[in-house]
């Protein structure tokens, strides 16, 4: 939902429901966090992965509240998530600035991707879904599968975008022998 709003140009936020919280950005913020980790070869730890998506969708929920123009937020939510990244994981700033741009960009990408076909399947426009609480969580399940997939796929078969021996963490251990 986030690339249909930035694309079309609208400039405002929308209020975010708790539940939509709870059952959407949390999840989607997990995802976001352990395919950017992978995908920069940083190990998996759920037991930290978990609160720092609770923190960053909890800063996303009040960073919708704010009178700022569609996508300012996004920035901003790219800022909150190397400061946790570098917080939980320990990992230097271009690791966590490209976990956070890494997470976001393929987010964004499957947003394109889905909902012109979910838009088109309901007849319903995005300010129409959103405006449904129950139609706003529903509908943001096949995005939320298909990034599960992704990320559990990179994971299962330890697949990194990193380059071996570069932006190595104190506390991160390696994957093998690179």
């Amino acid at each position: 939902m986030i690339a249909h709003l930035f694309l079309r140009g609208e400039t405002t936020m929308d209020k975010m429901p708790l539940l939509a919280l709870i059952f959407q950005s949390i999840p989607e913020s997990i995802l976001i966090l352990a395919l950017g980790l992978t995908l920069m070869g940083v190990e998996i730890k759920w037991q930290r992965i978990i609160p720092a998506a609770v923190i960053s969708s909890l800063c996303s929920y009040f960073v919708r509240e704010l009178p700022i123009p569609y996508g300012v937020h996004t920035l901003i939510g790219i800022i909150i998530i190397s400061l946790l990244v570098i917080m939980f994981f320990k990992t230097p700033v271009p690791v966590a600035i490209s976990v956070a741009m890494i997470g976001i960009v393929i987010l964004i990408t499957m947003e394109i991707l889905i909902w012109p076909v979910i838009i088109l399947l309901t007849g319903k426009t995005v300010p129409q879904i959103w405006q449904s609480q129950t139609l706003r969580i529903l509908l943001a399940i096949p995005e939320l599968i298909l990034l599960a997939l992704i990320t559990f796929w990179c994971i299962r078969k330890k697949f990194t975008l990193r380059s071996p021996g570069i932006y190595r963490s104190t506390q991160t251990k390696d994957r093998g022998q690179d």
